[in-house]
């Protein structure tokens, strides 16, 4: 009889330690989902952000015109970490970014070719009213890092507007 009760109390133990163990595994896929889901929205926000800060250049483009909009745009105060605008000009040179340096460069240049051989300067070239992305690697100003970029383009007379965001890779090794 008291092996019984011992044999009772012992599948009642385990029965236990099962539960425990569903509910931590449940709870450990929930919490993984919800990373993966606040990750994508992280995602979807920043490019929705990038969209918005180009079409709030369209804007002062449309109601400041071409020079105030060049003007703002070579500022400071236009930034925000890595967040900036950055404009193209007629002649395929960068007329406005968050880097200086960069003001003239023809984007079917050298500078704007991956390791990879990919040439997103004529990527960003092919921007249309309609806009689109291009992903590249490429100097995030805010960090001085090489980093993965994603930036929306769109063409209004003759300028490109784009602005992006980066993604930090992985370290290797």
């Amino acid at each position: 009889m008291r092996i019984l009760w011992f044999l009772s109390g012992f599948a009642a133990i385990l029965s236990v330690i099962a539960l425990v163990l569903s509910a931590v595994v449940l709870v450990t896929i929930a919490s993984d989902e919800d990373e993966a889901e606040e990750s994508q929205s992280y995602i979807v926000d920043r490019g929705e952000f990038a969209v918005e800060m180009v079409l709030e250049a369209l804007e002062l483009y449309e109601d400041e015109g071409r020079e105030e909009t060049i003007r703002f745009y070579n500022t400071p105060e236009s930034t925000n970490g890595e967040w900036y605008v950055f404009i193209i000009d007629e002649s395929d040179e960068i007329i406005a970014h968050a880097t200086p340096d960069l003001l003239g460069e023809d984007l079917k240049g050298d500078l704007f070719v991956g390791a990879d051989g990919y040439r997103f300067g004529e990527a960003i070239l092919e921007a249309t009213d309609r806009g689109h992305w291009v992903d590249y690697l490429f100097e995030n100003p805010a960090t001085g890092n090489q980093e993965y970029k994603h930036s929306w383009v769109v063409k209004r007379d003759g300028l490109i507007f784009g602005s992006g965001w980066y993604q930090v890779l992985p370290k290797s090794g």
